[in-house]
């Protein structure tokens, strides 16, 4: 298998390199660190993605998905026996809690934390240890610090980690906290989606160092958040060019958006036909960005119908809004009109010319415990 792995990882890293996704400073630790022995069962979705069957490394054509630039789900549901469930079974229903990332993301978001020699490295959400990996490749076991909830989890990365050479700091531990005992971090990287950005990560960052992570919105965006941690513990930056969508902390309070729209399907409200091109959709433009920064407490659930696609947004505090993807028509209710308040930030958008998402500022700043985001649209 060794040959066979190096030759499908060599692939793939001239794949990344050539759709300038991986540039010269990581191409290294792509190219040494074998993902394969990080993933010796996963996940891989049924053709019509309804459903996930497991995948041993040593099955036909495992090595090819592994060493394909794709996301692979490990573990299902929190529960580890859910894969050998479906070993025995077949394909099973699930929500994915743990996961590799896709490659061409690891390397665009690794490129964007701009590491030297001699950088101390925080990461949340080990995963399966993979990224752990690359980072101890680039500085050394001894900067980089990795934590994640799930004690399972931690136990296998570390394993895979020592297989293959490495030693980092590996713990157990909420991510929310981040790691004080190996702080102050020159970078912390996220492999994970937060509300908002913890106290502890910027109390953790020394001044002028770098904090890169995914804002979780429930309406989607897959914002990417790099952030500069200054002298007084507050932290600016921008949003990143590129789309990333990550599985939430696991601490993180998430909206109960199938119950919302239940109660909401038993409403009626006003009638309307919109005037957005189409619907809000997880493509990572300025335009999804914007939606999912301005209405963050806003859940977004999408059906396939047989006659037509239909998509829902809806508020804790019973605001809700269905659009009607095939003829345009919108139906909302409660106390916010959300889809009115989306099609105004469309008309202001359109207004100023539709500008690129590195323009959306954000700030963060610590008042105790609390973090809050300041209006990122002041450019419309």
């Amino acid at each position: 298998m060794t040959a066979t792995a190096e030759r499908t990882r060599n692939r793939l890293v001239h794949e990344l390199t050539g759709h300038g996704r991986l540039t010269e400073a990581w191409r290294a630790a792509f190219a040494a660190v074998p993902r394969h022995l990080f993933l010796p069962r996963f996940f891989r979705q049924t053709p019509d993605r309804s459903r996930y069957e497991a995948v041993d490394a040593t099955d036909p054509g495992a090595l090819e998905l592994i060493y394909s630039d794709r996301v692979l789900p490990t573990q299902l549901d929190g529960d580890d026996s859910r894969w050998d469930e479906s070993r025995r079974h077949g394909p099973i229903d699930g929500a994915p809690t743990c996961s590799s990332t896709q490659p061409a993301l690891m390397a665009v978001m690794l490129d964007a934390l701009d590491v030297t020699d001699g950088h101390r490295v925080l990461e949340v959400g080990t995963g399966t240890g993979y990224n752990a990996a690359l980072l101890a490749h680039r500085l050394g076991s001894l900067l980089v610090t990795t934590v994640d909830i799930d004690a399972g989890l931690v136990r296998r990365a570390r394993r895979s980690l020592a297989a293959v050479g490495y030693a980092p700091t590996v713990a157990a531990t909420d991510g929310a906290a981040g790691h004080p005992g190996n702080a102050p971090y020159d970078r912390i990287i996220a492999a994970c989606s937060v509300p908002q950005v913890p106290a502890g990560w910027l109390a953790q960052t020394r001044p002028g160092g770098v904090i890169l992570t995914s804002l979780h919105r429930e309406i989607g965006g897959g914002l990417l958040l790099r952030l500069t941690v200054d002298e007084t513990g507050a932290a600016s930056g921008h949003l990143l060019d590129d789309y990333g969508s990550f599985m939430p902390l696991r601490s993180c309070p998430t909206v109960r958006t199938s119950a919302l729209v239940r109660a909401a399907s038993q409403a009626t409200g006003d009638r309307h036909e919109t005037h957005l091109p189409g619907p809000l959709a997880d493509d990572g433009e300025a335009w999804t960005a914007l939606v999912a920064l301005q209405l963050p407490d806003v859940a977004r659930l999408d059906i396939d119908r047989p006659d037509g696609p239909v998509q829902w947004l809806v508020h804790p505090d019973g605001s809700w809004a269905y659009h009607d993807i095939s003829t345009r028509m919108v139906e909302q209710g409660g106390p916010r009109r959300l889809w009115t308040e989306v099609e105004d930030l469309y008309s202001r958008w359109s207004a100023y010319g539709k500008p690129h998402r590195p323009h959306i500022g954000v700030t963060v700043t610590p008042v105790g415990q609390q973090v809050w985001l300041t209006d990122p649209t002041e450019i419309i």
